[in-house]
């Protein structure tokens, strides 16, 4: 096995800490307003009086400077009126530059237009720059000629159109061919004794060659920076090679230093649309939110960007809104109709609908564009993987790498995606061959790294499971989650009436390693992820104490898995997410969430999201509570259409997506009625559920007074609201005047009482309670809160202190016994729930509780086995006993007690 200490990723750093500082200003400023267009054949300027050469000459120059400034500063308008005038004269700089102002701008023809002037004038680098205009707009054959023309050139004309040829046979034609061709201008750099003299336009080219022949042999990648990085320093006259830069970290998954180098962009020209892009796409792969605003004021200024509209269609996707992905999809197509990466969007779209004849349409436009349509394919994969069709991943990701064995991304989302499903055996060769191809890719690193951290984890099998669990906790986590999962698997199979096979679990203790199991990078919020056949998730090491529930998670996760099998993978997100919401609480009452202040906030100013837009709550949301409690609302649709019509049209839906139904299209199948009558019902509902309280919270958000005057001030002032209550109440409680703070917590309670966070009324009024003696009164409301809030680990151990000291041994002992929900490694608690259970004759649990006793190694091991013995005579299980007193003299020969037990129970063998 590869030791991960030896596999590493290497980059060059490419942001100063200056650039720094100017990147993160420029991040945090508005988005930029459209740019304006420029007709390309507008009348020159009027010819000045005629002046001395020198001066003609210091004057051209200041006006080219002038121009290429304007181009850095995204003022595109202005850098073609300075630039064109200068080109028309024969100036090559200039001529790149009007290229470039009109191509950042989408208008491609105009740019071929402004090539072939400059084919006319005789300029240097024209047919380089008219064949990139025409492949811009899909027009292949137009631009090879042109290229192919410009490849008989010499100097710096032949480099230019070489790349620019190399970078069209590899989309869409010959790869050997373009390999050679960009190992031939890596052959000009070093003729000219490493790029001595050459251009900033050259460098660039050279540094952009680099990055296509990294695709070949990795090493090349280092090359690449390094060559744009002197493209950089030689005065370069637009932004290309720091666009060539972040695109290369992209393609690695480092969207980290990516967004560096876009940002070093925008801190010039915010209006940079390719910059846009790039942050764009790094925003997804990262999992944050602005990614539709930076695209859409990207095609403010190009409208024309197929890259971007692609990924606008791929948001729409993960919205729910396939009819916008497809307009999108069109708008760039019509840009350019031989665009790989919107031809797979549009094979994706028609994958996801389950329209076979339009997917193979598109597979087969793409395949007569290129006969390696790579890129299609892997867009393909990763759309597929999005949606949660890991089978369909593997398979698209696959068909990349026959297209071309040197696709490491297709040998990449392979692996990636095996692995998602739980064949990791089949999954990590894949990925190995990917990684070798690529070793500076992020996501195939931490992925391989995380395969090797595996070999510290065991498996332990159930009936319907496989759990993967870090061998230091294994013993102690098996048994509670093999009767969790179990229970759960056999309830949701008798409610969908089909079950998956057996569901593979695996629970990291840190975090990251279960980031990086999701997306390969770590970062990732959530506490547990689906991929249908696979489960992972966060162990309760990951976390804080109390801060998560790791059984209602998994609960949670396998009833993902029931409604992966049941739609066969076409269940939309909110829809999943809603219904594994619902089913926690039929997993435990406890589980089930609660709404937020955020939530009846929301409710109060209208601005809850309709069924059909859940999705959005998830994949764009407008605040960052806006997902937490999207999953609440979202599992209000299932508690009021089970309350209505029962569970077997919440099953029915399932099977009308997995038919390719829309959300209009499930509800009339399942409930005879359209979306929009049930969402004026479920519209009522919320109203009746929860007006009170979205009355008592308000539409505003209500900022904490600076002291106890003003918080008196704000509950005088608003007597009704909920947060000025607890405001005040909690000042008076920090004060010590518990019976003022209680009145307050009290009316808190009323204005909102199914509040479930960690901060709500109960816990405060049981905190009083008990510190004023009423410990039947500070029970209830202890009893109340961790009804409300699944997760709290103070309020269970003060509850089952008060239980046990008011006699209910029962109770006590059951509320430690959920503790471990919760927090399961203090062994205090579990040795005081055995005791509990034990004395209340909850054997079974209290069995569970003496074993996990000993998996958390107690200093008196020897003792831990005698209680197990004892435990085990008592439940009448001899040969459990008889092991357990064995385990504790092997550790203590003399331990009386551990013999007489082994004494009794062979003279009751001996009587049996």
């Amino acid at each position: 096995m590869a030791s991960s200490a030896g596999r590493c990723v290497r980059w060059t750093v490419v942001a100063s800490g200056t650039a720094a500082v100017m990147i993160a200003a420029a991040d945090s400023a508005p988005l930029p307003p459209p740019a304006r267009f420029v007709a390309v054949d507008s009348p020159a300027p009027t010819s000045p009086p005629a002046a001395s050469p020198s001066r003609t000459r210091a004057r051209l120059a200041s006006t080219r400077q002038d121009g290429f400034a304007a181009l850095r500063a995204g003022e595109y308008e202005q850098a073609v009126r300075l630039l064109r005038p200068l080109a028309l004269q024969g100036n090559a700089d200039a001529l790149a530059g009007w290229v470039r102002a009109l191509r950042e701008t989408g208008d491609y023809a105009g740019a071929a237009r402004a090539g072939r002037r400059g084919l006319q004038a005789r300029i240097e680098g024209a047919r380089a720059w008219l064949g990139a205009a025409l492949l811009a707009t899909g027009r292949v054959v137009e631009a090879k000629a042109a290229l192919e023309a410009g490849a008989g050139d010499s100097g710096v004309g032949r480099l230019l159109a070489d790349v620019e040829l190399g970078i069209l046979e590899y989309r869409y034609g010959d790869r050997d061919r373009a390999r050679a061709l960009f190992a031939g201008s890596v052959d000009y750099y070093n003729a000219s004794q490493g790029g001595a003299g050459l251009s900033p336009e050259a460098l660039a080219a050279v540094g952009r060659a680099l990055v296509h022949l990294s695709r070949w042999r990795h090493e090349h990648a280092h090359d690449a920076l390094d060559v744009l990085d002197e493209a950089q320093a030689a005065g370069a006259r637009d932004h290309s090679p720091q666009i060539a830069i972040g695109e290369l970290f992209l393609e690695r998954y480092d969207a980290a230093q990516a967004t560096d180098a876009f940002r070093q962009v925008l801190a010039q020209n915010p209006s940079h649309a390719r910059a846009l892009l790039g942050l764009a796409r790094a925003a997804r792969l990262e999992g944050r939110t602005g990614a539709e605003e930076r695209l859409e004021a990207a095609l403010a200024v190009n409208p024309n960007l197929p890259g971007a509209r692609s990924l606008l269609a791929r948001i729409h996707l993960a919205n729910g809104d396939r009819d916008l992905a497809e307009r999108e999809v069109e708008r760039a197509l019509r840009a350019n109709a031989s665009n790989l990466e919107a031809l797979g969007t549009r094979a994706a779209i028609s994958l996801l609908a389950g329209d076979d004849d339009a997917l193979a349409a598109a597979l087969a436009v793409a395949r007569q564009a290129s006969p390696a349509p790579t890129r299609t394919l892997i867009v393909l994969a990763e759309l597929a993987a999005d949606h949660r069709r890991y089978e369909d991943a593997v398979r698209f990701a696959r068909a990349a790498a026959a297209a071309d064995s040197n696709s490491w991304a297709g040998w990449g989302l392979a692996g990636l995606n095996g692995i998602r499903l739980g064949r990791v055996d089949e999954g990590r060769p894949l990925l190995e061959r990917a990684f070798a191809g690529d070793p500076f890719n992020l996501w195939f690193k931490n992925t391989l790294d995380l395969l090797d951290a595996l070999a510290e984890y065991k498996v332990v099998e159930t009936e319907n499971f496989r759990f993967v669990l870090h061998e230091s906790e294994a013993a102690l986590l098996a048994p509670y989650m093999a009767r969790i999962a179990e229970r759960a698997y056999r309830e949701m199979a008798e409610r969908y009436g089909q079950a998956p096979p057996p569901i593979r679990v695996e629970a990291f203790r840190r975090h990251a390693d279960f980031s990086v199991r999701t997306v390969g990078l770590t970062g990732l919020g959530a506490l547990g992820v689906s991929f249908g056949p696979a489960l992972a998730m966060d162990s309760p090491a990951a976390r804080g104490k109390g801060e998560f529930n790791w059984a209602s998670t998994l609960w949670h996760e396998i009833a993902h898995s029931f409604h992966v099998a049941a739609s066969e993978n076409r269940v939309p997100r909110w829809f999943s997410e809603g219904l594994a919401v619902h089913e926690q609480g039929k997993g435990h009452a406890a589980w089930r969430r609660r709404p937020s202040v955020t939530f009846v906030r929301s409710l109060a100013a209208g601005a809850l999201r309709r069924i059909a837009e859940l999705d959005r709550g998830f994949s764009n949301p407008r605040h960052p509570a806006e997902v937490s409690d999207t999953y609440f609302q979202a599992s209000l649709v299932f508690e009021l259409l089970e309350a209505r019509h029962g569970f077997q049209p919440i099953v029915d839906m399932l099977r009308a997506y997995r038919d390719g139904a829309s959300n209009e299209e499930a509800f009339e199948a399942a409930l005879g009625e359209r979306l929009e009558d049930f969402q004026r019902e479920f519209d009522a509902h919320l109203e009746d559920r929860f007006g009170a309280a979205a009355t008592a919270v308000g539409k505003e958000a209500v900022a904490a007074p600076g002291d106890l005057a003003a918080a008196r001030e704000a509950v005088a002032r608003r007597p009704g609201r909920y947060q000025p209550r607890m405001i005040l109440g909690r000042a008076l409680f920090d004060e010590g005047r518990l019976d003022d703070a209680s009145r307050h917590f009290s009316r808190a309670l009323e204005l909102f009482p199914d509040y479930g966070g960690a901060d709500g009324p109960h816990w405060y009024l049981a905190r009083i309670r008990e510190e004023q003696g009423a410990a039947a009164a500070a029970i209830e409301h202890y009893r109340a809160f961790v009804r409300l809030n699944e997760s709290h680990y103070e309020a269970r151990t003060s509850l089952a202190r008060l239980l046990a000291q008011a006699g209910d041994a029962e109770g006590a002992g059951a509320v430690l016994h959920d503790l471990a929900h919760v927090h399961p490694y203090a062994i205090e608690d579990r040795e005081r729930a055995a005791e509990l259970l034990e004395a209340s004759n909850r054997l079974a649990e209290a069995e569970m509780e003496r074993r996990a006793v000993l998996a958390l190694d107690p200093v008196d091991k020897a003792a831990a086995h005698f209680r197990l013995a004892r435990l085990l005579h008592k439940k009448g299980d001899g040969p459990g006993a008889r092991r357990a007193a064995l385990s504790a003299l092997e550790l203590a020969p003399n331990y009386e007690e551990a013999l007489d037990l082994l004494l009794e129970l062979r003279r009751g063998k001996a009587r049996s």
